[in-house]
């Protein structure tokens, strides 16, 4: 209940609040201003992290709202809130924020569950099917009692349509809530921030010689700006490959890699990035590819504007239909051409605005010949503007916009609040019960399936 005219939110999140910050902190970080600084309505947030470093906490929040750690205690005390955002599997990891009475919404902008199909394969066979079985409960408990769920739009809205009518919540009540869904689902995509990046006070990739390949980057270098981490169902290699056959020919280009090492230490260095890195090292490619750790999230827009062309590939599979490429944003914020694998929605929309280039999965040959397109500095430039031209719609403001305001009269799922949902007692009374009204119904299945 709301009490005193301020309602109050938590927003949870797996990841940490640190110097450096993976995407669904920042998601979790974006959600918890936009609420806190809502004009005109009274918000109590606080916002809850695997680990907190005080000081981060304290920047990013700019006293708008608290920032905790995430334990049994304080996710105790969050579930007398009156919403509760959610990420990934905190509602198994914390039961006690889905039996509450809160209004929960569920962040599903990242299909992680698809991710650990990749993610897992090179563990051993039972600890695989583990951790495949785990992702599907964390989706399954968020499907089950979310109020709200939130999406990127595009094809992805249509998997989260298709996983929640499998899941029983496309039905009489939420269906005549809203025939098209639209007060159960909501699209908020990914954003960036609505201020131009800052340029360094010094350079940081230019002139740098420490960390930067064997012979750092000259003035001349083009720098291929390969942003976030290292994923299995990426695919670095080609583009370190194009990147090898323009430096073959003369072309001063060099790639760099913005976070091989995760900043959650459960994380850390994927084996995906140690193996871009072998194959750097066996290749002999060190002059021309650089690995970095993370980059601090307050720095980004420093080494952004000294990039040229942000570059990022993967290889085709069911995970690339349904994401968000999230880092391809960076791009849009820097007013920089991106050269990457196409496939997914933001990728498509990029491409059609004539802010990059979409290659196919695992084409060299492709990429290099996008890349010699943009060693151009004029083309770059009409690349460019276009980017930033695209970057107005993309704005956290923009994005978050239907989430903000479901926020300032929230409400529980209708087919929730009705008991609807709650297993029945007797399975076998209700499949003979929905057998005999499709037979009143006049509908007729081969094998009698309806009533099996």
């Amino acid at each position: 209940m709301i009490k005193d005219g301020v309602t109050r939110i938590a927003v949870l999140t797996g990841e940490v609040i640190g110097e450096r910050l993976a995407g669904p902190a920042i998601r979790a970080i974006a959600i918890a201003k936009a609420l806190a600084n809502d004009p005109g309505f009274q918000h109590e947030v606080i916002l809850l992290a695997s680990s907190v470093d005080d000081g981060v906490a304290e920047q990013v929040s700019n006293g708008a709202f608290r920032v905790d750690v995430l334990s049994d205690e304080s996710a105790k005390a969050a579930s007398q809130c009156e919403i509760i955002i959610v990420q990934g599997d905190l509602l198994d990891r914390y039961p006690v924020l889905a039996a509450s009475d809160a209004c929960v919404i569920a962040d599903l902008y990242d299909p992680y569950h698809l991710e650990v199909l990749e993610q897992s394969a090179s563990l051993a066979p039972q600890r695989r099917r583990a951790t495949i079985a785990a992702s599907v409960s964390a989706i399954g408990s968020l499907l089950a009692r979310g109020d709200l769920f939130l999406d990127v739009g595009g094809r992805q809205r249509d998997l989260w349509t298709g996983a929640l009518a499998s899941a029983g919540r496309v039905n009489e009540y939420t269906y005549a809530d809203s025939p098209d869904l639209s007060r159960l689902m909501l699209t908020a995509p990914f954003g960036l921030n609505a201020e131009a990046p800052e340029p360094s006070t010094s350079e940081v990739l230019r002139g740098v010689n420490e960390g930067i390949g064997n012979k750092g980057i000259s003035s001349a270098d083009i720098i291929l700006w390969w942003g976030g981490g290292i994923y299995p169902w990426f695919d670095p290699q080609t583009v370190i490959r194009a990147t090898a056959a323009l430096a073959a020919e003369g072309h001063p280009v060099h790639l760099v890699f913005a976070g091989s090492r995760h900043p959650n230490p459960d994380v850390g260095e994927t084996p995906a990035a140690r193996a871009a890195r072998d194959f750097v090292n066996e290749n002999a490619l060190n002059e021309i590819v650089t690995f970095l750790d993370w980059v601090p999230f307050a720095d980004l827009g420093g080494y952004l504007l000294e990039a040229d062309v942000m570059v990022s590939a993967h290889r085709d599979h069911v995970e690339t239909r349904y994401s968000y490429r999230t880092r391809l944003l960076d791009g849009l914020w820097a007013g920089r051409p991106t050269v990457a694998t196409g496939g997914d929605d933001l990728m498509s929309s990029i491409a059609a605005a004539g802010a990059g280039i979409a290659i196919a999965p695992g084409d060299v040959d492709g990429f290099a010949n996008a890349l010699r397109v943009l060693l151009d500095e004029s083309t770059r430039e009409r690349f460019s503007s276009c980017a930033l031209a695209q970057a107005k719609g993309h704005t956290w403001e923009v994005a978050l916009a239907p989430l903000v305001e479901w926020c300032r009269t929230p409400r529980r799922a209708p087919d929730l609040v009705s008991g609807v949902m709650l297993a029945p007692k007797n399975p076998s009374a209700l499949r003979r019960s929905i057998g005999s009204a499709a037979r009143r119904m006049g509908l007729r299945n081969k094998g009698n399936s309806a009533t099996r």
